[in-house]
């Protein structure tokens, strides 16, 4: 089973406007919700793919079941959501004819105990299984996370990380299934940082960044995509669908550059698209993708 997890998932308000002017009351032409968050869209592009998944977080407040009314139009996510006193977020985003201008909420406090029974929600993850955690992790439970991460890799979990650098640099001593990475959570070269993780023991290192190749390291190979979409609609998780891409990839024994060819072939249906990318629309550019060892 596929468990993925965001820790401070938020209802993401969409409005369009002609024009944002500053100071001045603007009228929208458009608005819309959708339930917000790395890990899922994650599950979101794997529902895609007809791959179950369970989605793991925080919810709370009055935001928490609009929120879960968006995750249950997919019948492959199973929501298993930790109960919070505090509310779930609302992010504003602010769409005009120049750009997207986006206003994220801090989130939600987590007390000792919800954490603990979050925690408990992974008692039935098993050797194999694999755990993504995507997202920003919030400060006081940073720590927390990080000891989870370290006693899944030890019952022999498959761990994928594709969070900030702090978390990456405090795991790199795991043998981590795989990592992404972006000009965020990455400093210096992508070759040399990919050499790095991989001589500490991780077994696959994804890099993507808008507009750029990107990057896949193994022990074994190194592999390098240039398909940049001709037309970029939507850049929002298009790196949570790599992600997606590459496991549906992996769950089906495929090699490791037609996993790639697969997490890019996700990453830019989702470019290219007005939501996360649809199975029809990776599959219809899956035939396009060209990766080539560098």
């Amino acid at each position: 089973m596929i468990y993925t997890c965001t820790t401070n998932p938020s209802l993401d308000y969409y409005i369009t406007i002609p024009k944002l002017e500053r100071g001045k009351d603007n009228r929208s032409d458009m608005e819309m919700y959708e339930a917000g968050g790395k890990g899922v869209n994650v599950s979101i592009v794997l529902n895609n793919f007809r791959i179950p998944s369970v989605a793991l977080g925080f919810l709370g407040g009055f935001t928490k079941e609009f929120y879960l009314s968006f995750i249950t139009n997919y019948p492959n996510i199973q929501p298993l959501f930790t109960t919070i006193a505090d509310h779930t977020r609302i992010n504003l985003k602010i769409m005009d004819e120049l750009a997207e201008t986006g206003i994220n909420a801090k989130g939600p406090h987590i007390t000792d105990d919800e954490f603990r029974r979050f925690k408990s929600r992974l008692n039935n993850i098993y050797t194999d299984d694999i755990f993504v955690l995507s997202g920003n992790i919030e400060e006081e439970i940073k720590d927390r996370m990080i000891d989870l991460v370290h006693e899944l890799c030890v019952d022999d979990v498959k761990v994928v990380l594709d969070t900030d650098k702090d978390i990456l640099d405090r795991c790199s001593d795991l043998k981590l299934f795989a990592v992404k990475l972006n000009d965020r959570n990455m400093q210096g070269d992508v070759n040399e940082v990919a050499k790095d993780y991989l001589d500490r023991g991780f077994q696959n290192v994804l890099y993507s960044a808008p507009h750029k190749p990107s990057f896949i390291f193994t022990p074994e190979t190194a592999l390098e995509c240039d398909n940049l979409a001709d037309s970029l609609v939507n850049l929002t998780g298009s790196a949570d669908s790599m992600v997606a891409g590459f496991l549906y990839g992996h769950i089906h024994g495929a090699s490791t550059a037609e996993s790639f060819r697969y997490a890019n072939a996700a990453s830019l249906a989702t470019c290219m698209s007005n939501d996360l990318g649809s199975k029809e629309k990776i599959e219809e550019i899956f035939d396009t993708i060209e990766v080539k060892e560098i």
